[in-house]
């Protein structure tokens, strides 16, 4: 049984067990930049809550960095791997009963030849959980021993 479920490229998504999405947009900037917009509805019933916190769940910090990373690849339409995390800051908990639906704003720069640097945070109305500035590069599947 996973907790999350694994997709073609071997890699963990929570996105559709996790969290929902409710809304997506994107928008074209200047330079090649776009931003990205989401809406997304956690599951308080999902078993990592079990042991992230039984009684008291909270949103791992891992999970959090992982839906950024699934919601930047929806916007680029590739998979992606996080080569750096400049500052990530994990500002409050999220307990996902008493906020069960949080907004993604995302940033996309292409700094270099398939690299992108990324600025996120995660709120919902006045608060704000996360900050996250990194660089992501697409995945490549290295199966050699």
């Amino acid at each position: 049984m996973y907790l999350c479920k694994p997709n073609s490229d071997l890699s963990i998504m929570l996105s559709g067990s996790f969290y929902t999405i409710l809304t997506f947009s994107t928008s074209e900037l200047a330079l090649n930049q776009k931003q990205v917009r989401v809406s997304v509805l956690l599951n308080p019933g999902h078993l990592i809550f079990q042991g992230h916190f039984p009684g008291n769940p909270v949103v791992p910090g891992v999970c959090q960095i992982q839906m950024v990373k699934e919601l930047v690849e929806k916007g680029l339409n590739q998979t992606l791997r996080l080569t750096e995390s400049d500052n990530i800051k994990f500002l409050l908990m999220i307990n996902p009963i008493e906020i069960p639906r949080i907004d993604f704003d995302i940033l996309i720069k292409p700094i270099a030849v398939q690299q992108f640097q990324i600025t996120a945070t995660i709120s919902f109305e006045s608060s704000l959980f996360l900050k996250f500035k990194g660089k992501f590069e697409p995945e490549t599947l290295n199966l050699e021993p």
